[in-house]
């Protein structure tokens, strides 16, 4: 008996002894960083921010697109916080265009059609760029840099 006393002495000493050293021992150091990292972060407050709902979530203003239909099949876009397109109608001198927030992207220019009067009688007529067509009438019809002579004798022009 007197030998299970001493050692249940002993193991209690041994316990008693060892207790301070397990929890004096050091702490890892990535783990520290981990647990910081990931930790929520406080709010103004100090405790722990707490989740948003979705419902109650700031709300920025809805974007408009519009998209303007081009003469020669080809469209233009433009998006921004309100928007306005006008479609071709190269009939009544409209190429289109599409307009946002105070941006304007046009479609090509519509084409023009120039008739030259040819003497004595007939005419010679092309298509091309507003910009780069002309006539000179007796003469020629000139679209995007070509040049449609007429038929006539060249001697009645400036050329």
């Amino acid at each position: 008996m007197k030998r299970r006393l001493s050692l249940g002495i002993a193991v209690l000493c041994l316990a008693f002894c060892a207790l301070p050293i397990l929890a004096a021992a050091p702490a890892d150091p990535a783990a520290d960083a981990l647990a910081a990292i990931f930790a929520p972060a406080p709010d103004a407050g100090g405790s722990p921010s707490q989740p948003q709902d979705a419902a109650k979530r700031p709300r920025f203003g809805t974007k408009s697109t519009c998209i303007a239909n081009c003469w020669n099949g080809s469209t233009v876009t433009c998006s921004g916080n309100s928007c306005s397109a006008v479609n071709s109608a190269c009939s009544s001198g409209q190429s289109g265009s599409c307009t946002a927030d105070g941006v304007t992207t046009s479609c090509p220019s519509c084409p023009c059609t120039v008739t030259a009067s040819c003497l004595p009688s007939g005419s010679v007529t092309c298509t091309g760029s507003c910009d780069n067509s002309f006539a000179l009438s007796g003469c020629y019809a000139e679209c995007d840099d070509i040049v449609h002579w007429c038929p006539s004798p060249k001697r009645l022009c400036p050329f």
